[in-house]
């Protein structure tokens, strides 16, 4: 199985202005800016700080859809699975650039085919889910490289996880066969044994009676002869 290759994009981009500073000079230089200083800290591999900067800037602006996903790309490069693809999320709901919300499909499923490696009972269920979620990508942006490799990729691994999961219910299957014919084998044996000990005891029984019987045989004879009346000798009468 493949477990290796899919592609992501961690790409920092620039934040949109929320529409409540849109008027404001002031408001875009302090956005340009903080986003600016996040940008440099995540490529300098400074997450926690680049974190820092994007959520200033979604507490000043929560509705910024483009700080939104540089902070999922921090969560993501952290190891943050799940505020991640949260806000990846929240991203192709209200993002109007049809490119970045495309990334954000994109990358919510580079992260269910990884879960997919990771997880055996829900393997399938996530791959089904990475690959819809890489066609909404595709949808968005039909020229994507990455989100038609990532795709077909996802439904190779797909395709080789059923015949995996076929095989493994056959073989089961077989195993499950043979322990059945291994256990009526046994009970055949153990069955044969009772009867044969069964049979033995009955023998030596029958045995014991016959011995029991010419014993009290000979007993009854023995008395027998004791109580007949001896003969007495006849004097001859010359």
């Amino acid at each position: 199985m493949i477990r290796s290759g899919i592609i992501t994009y961690i790409i920092i981009v620039l934040a949109c202005l929320s529409p409540n500073l849109a008027t404001s000079v002031h408001a875009q230089n302090w956005i340009y800016r903080y986003t600016h200083i996040g940008n440099q800290k995540f490529h300098k591999g400074q997450t926690d700080k680049a974190e820092q900067y994007y959520l200033q800037l979604l507490k000043e602006a929560p509705n910024n859809s483009r700080a939104m996903f540089n902070l999922a790309d921090a969560y993501l490069a952290k190891g943050d699975v799940r505020g991640a693809d949260s806000l990846y999320n929240k991203v192709t709901q209200i993002e109007t650039n049809p490119q970045v919300r495309s990334m954000a499909w994109h990358n919510r499923g580079y992260i269910s085919q990884r879960a997919a490696l990771q997880s055996r009972e829900q393997e399938q269920q996530l791959l089904r889910t990475a690959i819809e979620q890489y066609k909404q990508a595709l949808r968005l942006e039909p020229h994507s490289d990455r989100t038609r490799y990532n795709l077909a990729l996802c439904q190779k691994q797909f395709k080789e996880s059923s015949n995996n999961k076929q095989q493994n219910k056959q073989q089961q299957k077989q195993q499950q066969q043979q322990k059945n014919k291994q256990n009526e084998q046994q009970q055949q044996q153990q069955q044969q044994q009772k009867n044969n000990s069964n049979k033995q005891q009955d023998k030596q029984q029958t045995e014991q009676y016959m011995n029991l019987a010419r014993q009290a045989e000979r007993r009854a004879l023995e008395k027998l002869k004791q109580h007949q009346p001896r003969q007495r000798s006849k004097d001859k009468n010359w």
